[in-house]
């Protein structure tokens, strides 16, 4: 039973030693946040600056996405691009394309978290006066050496997407296509 009591007073001070080292983990990096001035006193446009100048990890990659939307109206439509599943992560990105359809959006810090490394967008596309849209497309990221580390040049990815404006004059009952 002595056994028993000692492995048990051992687990306690380990957890307990443990909750104080994240605490002072956590405090730190507080200290530095305010030191930066990224704090509430921050300006939005501040913020972003040094969010940019941050460097970039060594594991993460650069993805640009070209997207291509085929069928779009005069006003063009409203497109949303965030991660599509919990094995990537990175900030999402937002804007307006226009009758065109071309848009280029550049996702630097993706974070990889499965072994595969499949990197997945949800491309959302709203257009006025149609139900937004939206589809999944993937990406598997190259994995880079430590020799390629320095070149963070960013893997390109060209998605094609139909949009509903085209879609909706196809899809009319009241007529017989040949």
């Amino acid at each position: 039973m002595q056994v028993r009591s000692w492995m048990a007073v051992l687990v306690l001070v380990a957890g307990s030693t443990g909750s104080d080292g994240l605490k002072v983990m956590a405090q730190s990096a507080e200290q530095t946040k305010s030191q930066r001035g990224v704090g509430k006193e921050a300006k939005p446009q501040e913020a972003a600056q040094v969010a940019d100048e941050r460097p970039q990890s060594p594991d993460s990659h650069a993805v640009k996405l070209n997207l291509m939307i085929a069928g779009l109206g005069r006003g063009g439509c409203d497109v949303d691009v965030k991660p599509g599943n919990r094995n990537c992560r990175f900030r999402p990105q937002s804007a307006h394309v226009g009758s065109n359809g071309a848009a280029t959006f550049l996702f630097r810090d993706v974070e990889l978290r499965g072994a595969d490394h499949n990197c997945m967008f949800s491309i959302t596309i709203r257009e006025s006066g149609r139900d937004s849209r939206t589809v999944y497309r993937g990406v598997r990221l190259s994995i880079r050496g430590q020799a390629a580390a320095p070149a963070r040049s960013a893997q390109p990815f060209t998605c094609y997407v139909n949009s509903r404006s085209k879609l909706a004059g196809l899809e009319r009952m009241d007529r017989v296509r040949q």
